[in-house]
């Protein structure tokens, strides 16, 4: 089996892209062409963890906002060229099916691939991306993390819409994480990092030394300045986010929607604090589906004092549930285009 994949720019993307990719390859033999932006963190992950992949770096940005910005011109022609180059490398791979998983590669892969193809994609959050939105009206099946999405796209697109949940990639137990503590606290602010989270943790680290924390920091700068507290583990990014989410007793996170689904998954409470920045404020409606289910409390600007207050009242409770959805997905797609 053929599968043409695309789906990065943030880890948000890329990681529900690969548990589905990895599940079709425990079922059966595959090859696998994705399309990485270059220089970003998918290229740099499927070099990493999987060699075998083909890459086809697409060397351009997303829009601009707002749409009618002008430099969204000179985007546009730079669309074109590579709506051409992966035109060209499509015809040759010929893949069985096109999977996409957001971010602006899934939007130029879908105009340039959407009559060529049997094209599925999946949604990670509560309000839709403009990328899938656009290649929902060429997908033979959408998948939704969240039912809070289904409202977002046309209701004569209704019969195609599955909600699945958020896919999951399995543990995988990397150098350094089985030194790490079970009741830990996890700080992470998204896979680039978060400036207003790393000041926020820098000023509990100054009063809290009980408690035992791991924060994924975004920087070499940041990680060498919080290392300096004797009970924190700063790193710039973490390769084993499942080993720490299963060893968390509390969570301090950003609200992308591959976040609050492991929070969900691993039955982690934590304190959400959404990026306001975040396309149509995606991340306010992610954090509301976790507090709705009494997993997670949304606070914009909390206090050092009360973290560290909700932290000591934490248990460690190890429960997760055992569903994934990148089974169901890839059970729906090989029974459609068998």
């Amino acid at each position: 089996m053929k599968i043409l994949a695309a789906g990065g720019g943030t880890a948000g993307h890329l990681f529900p892209a690969l548990a589905v990719l990895e599940e079709f390859q425990k079922h059966t033999d595959v090859e696998i062409l994705y399309i990485t932006v270059s220089g970003r963190i998918d290229e740099m992950v499927i070099h990493r963890d999987h060699p075998s992949y083909r890459t086809l770096p697409i060397k351009t940005r997303g829009l601009y906002r707002p749409l009618y910005h002008p430099k969204n011109i000179i985007r546009g022609f730079q669309y074109l060229r590579e709506i051409r180059r992966i035109r060209r490398v499509a015809r040759t791979f010929d893949p069985d099916f096109v999977f996409l998983t957001g971010g602006y590669s899934s939007g130029i892969v879908a105009m340039a691939l959407k009559n060529m193809f049997p094209l599925f994609l999946h949604e990670q959050n509560a309000i839709p991306g403009l990328a899938n939105l656009y290649a929902a009206r060429f997908a033979k099946k959408i998948f939704l993390s969240f039912e809070e999405a289904k409202v977002h796209f046309p209701e004569s697109f209704s019969s195609k819409i599955e909600i699945v949940g958020n896919p999951i990639r399995k543990v995988f137990f990397k150098k350094g994480c089985l030194d790490i503590p079970d009741g830990v606290v996890l700080v992470m602010g998204g896979s680039l990092g978060s400036i207003e989270i790393n000041l926020l943790m820098e000023r509990v680290y100054e009063i809290d030394r009980k408690n035992f924390y791991v924060h994924s920091t975004g920087s070499d700068e940041w990680t060498r300045r919080l290392s300096r507290f004797p009970n924190v583990l700063a790193r710039s990014f973490f390769e084993c986010v499942p080993v720490l989410w299963r060893k968390a007793k509390f969570s301090i996170t950003r609200a992308g929607a591959t976040t609050v689904y492991e929070m969900i998954h691993y039955g982690v409470r934590g304190i959400l604090i959404p990026w306001r920045g975040s396309t149509d404020a995606h991340q306010i409606e992610n954090a509301k589906i976790v507090e709705r289910a009494g997993l997670g409390m949304v606070l914009s600007n909390p206090s050092p004092k009360k973290i560290v207050e909700m932290v000591n009242q934490a248990i460690y409770n190890p429960v997760f549930s055992n569903e994934n959805a990148s089974n169901i997905i890839y059970k729906e797609i090989t029974e459609a285009i068998m």
